[in-house]
């Protein structure tokens, strides 16, 4: 999938690396196109992505445009390096965010951005270019455009040439040529292009072989912090021993999984991407680190995903709980519980990063948008909507995590403070389930009794029945019993129709919606009951595209509130295989799951959709929901096939046994 729209990059061209504070995008031509720093919600200082001509970037490449280079990520790590080769040499770029921990650190500075590290250093972007053979021109361009290309700039070098500072609005950012050995002469220069109202420090230089380049950008609070950078903090940093440090946090990090069979890779990529899109200070975790990449070219939809929704958060520690992560499951639970609310009606199904409750949505009509895709938003104003599923997303967690032994391992217990919040959470589930609502998909064509939200609902309610009755719990058990009882009743009365043969998108409809694929994997339903295997069946009859991949509807029979299309939904085709595995469909599932891989990035990343007649990535990208999926499916591929081996039985017994037992989200 490397097809480019215009003078842009193709949307899953991008490496991504970072440091559990902000994620930025490398193309293979070594130019970051989007970075917001310190942390992932602040202004990008680099938007080339959103606008080709007008946005930001740092570009380091052979002065030869016409050398492309070939990206890899260094073994079990987030670390870049891009390679350019020519017919008189060839240089090495690496690019790495410096991290001193991947534990979460304990909410220390939870209503502030992380200008600095734990050791008070700043927190980071490090180029190292390297000629390892013969020599090559190489070019650094470095032209930063604050508060998304939206705030003037005032650009300085440094007296003795070694960095520059770039002061605009509210924030500044240093710039470091740091000494290493046989560091080659070089020139630097700022240059402005007619009509850019933005300059661009340039450095060229000749690099001979063993020779290198190593340039840092921090940010400072301040105009005077990014002239101490500049001058002298990033210039008194040991980078090769942060290069090091920063390898073995990744690998140490990731040793930690349970990871083997035949996609032991992709599930290894993915778990560091979804790492990487934790934030340390607090515990959150971001939906995707970009905003506004769109899910129909040309098109309006166009989100902010630098937020944590409760639900993608909640899915996300699921996955990484399949392969024995549980420290980020701790940390976010005690987010979670630091939340401002009241009670269940004040709960927001997103905040965030520090747990913000005002995510105001708004227009940067300054930016073109990728490809002319406007507009670009900041915000997200589905954080005032009200989606009922997020409640049992939320009680789900945090029952995982308690079943597993998450609470016993650091010395702690469900009872108290996080107890008397689930019991909130689940009064307003039996007080308001038979309310409408947005729904998983967010639409903006008003309320409906979504029969995914209706079942979340139960979820709610089945967890904290769970927890109550095995750990003698106080709870209103006779009433929450009854009540999830009634929600049962309720979406197998009005949420299957039975002239279509499938759970539809909402009461009493005959739309189709792929978020109903997800029943079984939730414990609602058993995966061979035939109301769900015809459920299968009407999604992959009227619901996918010709190469089998699921659309999360269709948008001619939903009013979503807003026009044009989208691509299919990549989680949703990945659900799509967990169905299959787990009725004993395993060549179908195999087959359908290889095929999707087919259309990962160069470097195993996926975004949010994929347009497989274009060939095609849309959406936020990297995105959290499809690598959490990814992991899901792999698992549960494998149980499939172990159990159909172990047991030399009926493939479809098998996979009904992998449900009741230890299944994707097995209730017990």
């Amino acid at each position: 999938m490397n097809t480019c729209t215009r003078n842009y990059q193709a949307i899953n061209a991008y490496g991504a690396i970072g440091d559990c504070h902000s994620v930025v995008l490398i193309a293979p031509d070594g130019s970051v196109d989007w970075g917001c720093l310190p942390d992932f919600d602040s202004p990008a200082i680099f938007c080339r992505l959103l606008d080709e001509q007008r946005g930001g970037y740092f570009q380091i490449a052979p002065g030869d445009q016409n050398i492309r280079g070939t990206q890899r990520y260094l073994r079990g790590s987030n670390v870049l390096q891009t390679r350019f080769t020519s017919e008189t040499g060839e240089v090495i770029l690496t690019d790495f965010m410096p991290v001193e921990t991947l534990s979460a650190w304990q909410f220390r500075e939870l209503n502030n951005n992380t200008w600095t590290r734990e050791d008070g250093s700043c927190h980071c972007l490090v180029r190292i270019v390297e000629c390892v053979h013969g020599e090559l021109p190489i070019t650094m361009t470095l032209k930063v455009t604050p508060d998304y290309a939206g705030a003037p700039v005032e650009v300085s070098l440094i007296p003795d040439g070694m960095g520059a500072v770039i002061s605009g609005g509210q924030q500044h950012v240093g710039l470091g040529v740091v000494g290493a050995y046989r560091l080659p002469s070089f020139t630097m220069f700022v240059q402005q292009e007619v009509g850019d109202e933005y300059p661009s420090i340039i450095v060229q230089a000749t690099l001979q072989e063993g020779e290198r380049l190593l340039f840092a950008v921090g940010i400072g609070r301040n105009a005077k912090a990014a002239r101490w950078l500049a001058e002298e903090e990033l210039h008194l940093r040991n980078f090769d021993w942060e290069l090091a440090h920063t390898l073995h946090c990744w690998r140490t990090w990731l040793k930690g999984s349970i990871t083997s069979g035949r996609y032991a890779h992709w599930v290894e990529r993915s778990a560091l991407v979804l790492k990487m899109m934790t934030y340390a200070p607090t515990g959150a975790i971001v939906a995707a680190p970009t905003t506004s990449l769109p899910e129909e070219v040309g098109g309006v939809r166009n989100w902010d995903y630098r937020y944590t929704w409760l639900r993608d958060a909640t899915f996300t520690l699921y996955a990484l709980n399949v392969l024995g992560f549980t420290e980020e499951a701790h940390a976010f639970t005690h987010w979670l519980r630091r939340l401002s609310y009241k009670n269940g009606e004040d709960l927001q199904i997103m905040y965030g990063i520090r747990g913000e409750r005002d995510l105001a949505e708004k227009e940067l009509h300054n930016l073109s948008g990728y490809a002319n895709s406007s507009p670009v938003r900041v915000g997200n104003g589905a954080a005032d909507q009200k989606q009922l599923d997020v409640f049992g997303e939320v009680l789900d967690c945090i029952h995982l995590f308690r079943r597993q032994g998450g609470f016993e391992r650091y010395g702690e217990k469900l009872e108290g403070p996080l107890w008397s919040m689930m019991r909130l959470l689940v009064e307003h589930v039996c007080l308001n389930w038979q309310e409408p609502d947005s729904g998983i998909w967010e639409v903006r064509g008003g309320l409906h009794h979504f029969v995914y939200s209706k079942v979340m609902c139960w979820v709610a309610l089945d967890r904290a029945i769970r927890a109550a009755e095995q750990l003698n719990l106080e709870a209103d058990l006779p009433r929450w019993r009854l009540v999830r009882d009634q929600i049962r009743a309720d979406i197998l009365l009005h949420g299957y129709n039975t002239r279509i043969g499938a759970f539809t998108q909402s009461y009493d409809s005959e739309v189709l919606d792929a978020s109903n694929l997800l029943l079984p994997l939730v414990g609602f339903i058993a995966p061979d009951d035939p109301r769900m295997r015809s459920t299968v069946d009407r999604i992959v009859e009227h619901l996918t595209d010709e190469r089998g991949f699921v659309y999360r509807y269709h948008a001619k029979d939903t009013d979503d509130g807003l026009s044009g299309g989208e691509g299919t939904f990549t989680i949703c085709t990945f659900w799509l295989v967990d169905n299959l595995s787990m009725q004993g469909r395993i060549n179908e599932a195999r087959a359908l799951f290889e095929r999707l891989l087919g259309y990962a990035s160069h470097l195993g990343l996926f975004s949010e959709e994929i347009d497989s007649n274009k060939n095609m990535a849309l959406g936020n990208f990297p995105q959290a929901f499809t690598h959490i999926a990814l992991i899901n499916s792999a698992s549960n591929l494998r149980k499939a096939e172990l159990r159909a081996s172990e047991h030399h039985t009926d493939p479809v017994v098998a996979a009904i046994r992998l449900q009741n037992g230890n299944g994707w989200h097995s209730p017990n």
